[in-house]
């Protein structure tokens, strides 16, 4: 294993224990790490995605009675035209230039719904909800932060914190599963490094995982919310200095 590789083992690890944690942190916190470490962007968008997917189906299966499907749906459908557009238009557009726009917007939404109070959880807008789904679809198949719209959506809903990790974890599953493919349809990232990288690091994720979701239950709202908002900020400046 190389050094390389055994630092992005790291990342990953430390990633996926949050994204366990919070439902949704894992390519948020790990793409920086691995832009840091070296990785180009192609590789690391298509290696968050997956490991996303793999991790998340568990998650999604062990919460399934907590999954809202009415709002999980709303992130769905709107995720398959932004995942459809994020790889049509994606390669036109510098990689320093996307990741900082997504950066600094992941930064602005999340400081601006610290400022208000938290959703009672009584109303779910279906037009915000397909907003989130589109903006995360594009944002998958471009810099893999698919996750930030709809965390920032399901904030404002009010969602418990096992109710946001399921509901998060059904649209990774079928996100990811559109977005991966398309991805791999233009050879920018071998199949091959793709699963030797894969092969050395989702074990550690499902670790990691595993462990943070044993966590995300004993969260309170307050706590959960801080968490997931404050992880927005820091990662979106974490995106945006790799950028620089």
């Amino acid at each position: 294993m190389t050094t390389a590789v055994a630092l992005g083992a790291g990342a990953v690890l430390v990633a996926a224990l949050l994204g366990g944690a919070t439902g949704f942190g894992t390519g948020l916190v790990c793409a920086p790490l691995l832009l840091l470490i070296g990785f180009p962007l192609a590789e690391v968008v298509a290696v968050n995605l997956t490991v996303a997917l793999l991790t998340r189906v568990a998650v999604a299966y062990r919460l399934r009675e907590h999954i809202d499907w009415r709002r999980a749906t709303l992130l769905i459908l709107g995720s398959v035209p932004g995942i459809v557009l994020g790889r049509a238009v994606g390669h036109l557009i510098d990689a320093s230039v996307l990741k900082v726009a997504a950066g600094l917007a992941a930064i602005a939404f999340a400081g601006y719904l610290f400022a208000r109070p938290s959703g009672t959880g009584t109303a779910v807008s279906r037009l915000g909800g397909l907003v989130a789904g589109v903006s995360g679809g594009f944002l998958a198949t471009t810099i893999s932060f698919n996750g930030v719209p709809p965390v920032l959506w399901l904030s404002r809903t009010g969602a418990e914190p096992l109710a946001f990790v399921a509901d998060l974890a059904v649209y990774f599953v079928v996100g990811n599963l559109l977005a991966v493919p398309l991805l791999l349809i233009d050879g920018s990232v071998p199949v091959s490094r793709l699963g030797g990288l894969l092969l050395a690091w989702v074990p550690v994720s499902l670790a990691g995982n595993a462990l943070g979701l044993r966590l995300a239950g004993r969260l309170s709202r307050r706590v959960f919310r801080a968490l997931t908002l404050g992880l927005v900020v820091v990662t979106g400046a974490a995106t945006v200095a790799t950028a620089w």
